[in-house]
């Protein structure tokens, strides 16, 4: 039972939270912001992911069959979400939470129908949307064989958000993108971005042991990539790269993530493995020390959903140069007038551009670091939360 002093978020996740995802590392950011505020949260979610200390969980029943943590569609997802829409409607009769904070579109979704269940006590639903869903299907190439799927999507969509009493999305783009693509009110729409933790440096003591540990070489330029190793992620990118950068032989790839089999292959199969290393599926937690032994990131993602881009400001918080795509999302995470590409071919010779200019790497380090400080904290969070729930005037 929640602390009646307290007024109480119920957040539904249609995820199995945690697991160290961008789209997992925004829902543990909200929560904490709104601790932080004088909420009390918790999170409906799915049976499997970890638990992180200070998130309060409430899980639905397990699905023996559905161990999928990565991103991307899976069989048993509904069955997960109509398990997940019982959970809300039993923690809204148990809690009798003040505000239902919606993530993703099956989240608003689960949301509104909770809400007309319970129609009487008038709870606002909140629809938190880290990009378009149209636009990530089309990213993820959901709509390359059934291109007539998009209109319907689409409409689904905007009438989902239209549905909700207030919308917050992760970046500028999105909130542009929603205004103009679904004719939303101003009024109606706040951005509420993502944010992360300033990285403390490494020592050069643990520089050394951490790439001893890791196997990497010593005298190289480390690129990294950290996310999710798939299509929609920039994954057929990020192998053009390597490719295109296997003749610089200063280069050496960390590559963070899951799924590894796909990018596995393909190193072997280009012989790049003695220029590759893939650590695998890492905690979070564990991300920022591993950021700490590169020289350059990379953010090889060419859709431009709106979503926003929590490795993006991983990489700034570490003072990283950020090899990226000309995309508005890259312009507005990035300080005004960065470096950015209009291909895998520019991104390379971006790259060897950088390898062979340590005075370059060391300024762009200084600006990003200096734009992660002023733009992009977690305090920018909480206080773009605190305006959008005073507005709502919740009741104790």
């Amino acid at each position: 039972m929640h602390d009646d002093n307290k007024k109480l978020v119920l957040h539904i996740a249609p995820t199995p939270f945690f697991a160290d995802r961008g789209c997992h590392i925004r829902i543990e950011g909200i929560a904490r912001s709104l601790t932080q505020l004088g909420y009390e949260n918790l999170v409906c979610t799915y049976h499997h992911g970890r638990e992180i200390k200070g998130i309060h969980t409430s899980r639905i029943s397990t699905i023996k069959a559905y161990t999928q943590t990565e991103a991307g569609p899976n069989k048993y997802k509904l069955w997960a979400d109509l398990k997940l829409l019982l959970l809300a409607v039993k923690e809204i009769y148990k809690q009798k939470p003040n505000v239902i904070h919606a993530h993703l579109h099956e989240g608003l979704m689960i949301g509104l129908i909770a809400k007309i269940l319970f129609f009487w006590r008038r709870i606002p639903v909140i629809a938190d949307m880290q990009g378009s869903l149209s636009g990530e299907l089309d990213a993820h190439g959901s709509f390359n064989k059934r291109p007539w799927l998009k209109w319907p999507v689409t409409l689904i969509e905007r009438t989902l958000m239209r549905l909700s009493k207030t919308i917050i999305c992760s970046s500028s783009h999105s909130l542009s993108k929603f205004k103009t693509e679904f004719g939303l009110d101003s009024n109606k729409i706040s951005l509420v971005q993502d944010g992360a933790d300033l990285a403390a440096p490494l020592s050069p003591a643990d520089i050394t042991s951490l790439k001893n540990k890791l196997n990497l070489p010593e005298n190289s330029v480390i690129a990294t990539y950290s996310g999710a190793l798939l299509d929609g992620k920039g994954l057929n990118e990020l192998k053009e790269l390597m490719l295109l950068s296997s003749n610089i032989e200063s280069v050496h790839f960390l590559i963070i993530g899951y799924p590894t089999e796909d990018l596995e292959l393909f190193i072997t199969e280009h012989q790049l493995s003695h220029q590759c290393t893939l650590t695998g599926r890492v905690p979070f937690e564990s991300l920022a020390s591993l950021l700490g032994v590169a020289d350059i990131a990379i953010d090889p993602k060419h859709g431009d959903s709106g979503e926003g881009s929590g490795k993006m400001l991983n990489y700034l918080a570490s003072g990283l140069p950020v090899l990226a795509f000309d995309t508005q999302n890259n312009r507005d995470f990035l300080p005004q007038g960065s470096d950015l590409a209009n291909s895998s071919k520019e991104m390379a010779a971006l790259l060897a551009s950088w390898v062979e200019d340590p005075s370059k790497l060391e300024h762009i380090r200084r600006a990003n670091l200096q734009h992660f400080t002023k733009h992009h904290s977690w305090q920018q969070t909480v206080d773009q939360l605190d305006k959008v729930y005073s507005s709502l005037q919740l009741k104790g």
